[in-house]
């Protein structure tokens, strides 16, 4: 049982200096034959990942002078479309990933690939990618059940972190970068109708 991602959230015209993003979401070819993928597609639509992350890129432009974006991504971000990557999957393939990517054997929530690509090239693009978000649909359920949220709300705050992630914040470098981090999300998802996940 699924609802919609929070949908309160009018764009048009209440961020005219943030650039306009553009999400691309992909399944697992398990995923897409469970007679329950309409459920689960519903929860990952594009309009509304894409209004979170406008709303994580509003908080940059309404904070640019006290906030840095750390990665070089941050020199272009207010200059051009931003682009980001999706894919959903299963958790016998999110933990071969992640035990590929970090060296840990088990699924995890969210891994997030950002581009990383030379500033010369970034320069050149006529869109910024920001990278890749990967999400194991599984972990999110038993997480969210766990700590007495919604789907949609659990989902929402492991978004937001994984964008911030891609834009080079990270919690694991210190507590000064955990806290910054984590008072951007917990900024971020009021906005969003999302109450703060530390609590």
């Amino acid at each position: 049982m699924s609802s919609a991602l929070p949908t309160q959230i009018d764009l048009t015209g209440a961020l005219p200096q943030a650039p306009i993003s553009q999400v691309i979401i992909s399944f697992a070819e398990s995923l897409i034959e469970l007679p329950t993928f309409g459920e689960l597609e519903a929860l990952y639509q594009q309009n509304k990942i894409a209004a979170i992350l406008q709303q994580v890129l509003q908080y940059f432009q309404t904070h640019r002078d006290t906030t840095e974006i750390p990665s070089q991504l941050g020199e272009f971000i207010f200059q051009k479309t931003v682009e980001l990557e999706i894919y959903v999957t299963e958790p016998v393939e999110a933990r071969a990933i992640n035990l590929d990517a970090r060296g840990k054997d088990y699924a995890t929530n969210i891994l997030s690939y950002a581009s990383e690509l030379p500033e010369a090239v970034l320069e050149l693009l006529p869109a910024l990618p920001l990278g890749e978000l990967v999400i194991c649909h599984a972990v999110v359920v038993s997480q969210a059940a766990e700590q007495g949220k919604t789907i949609e709300q659990h989902l929402t705050h492991l978004l937001v972190h994984g964008m911030l992630h891609l834009l080079g914040f990270d919690h694991e470098l210190g507590q000064a970068e955990q806290d910054e981090m984590e008072a951007i999300e917990i900024a971020v998802l009021d906005k969003l109708s999302v109450a703060n996940p530390y609590e």
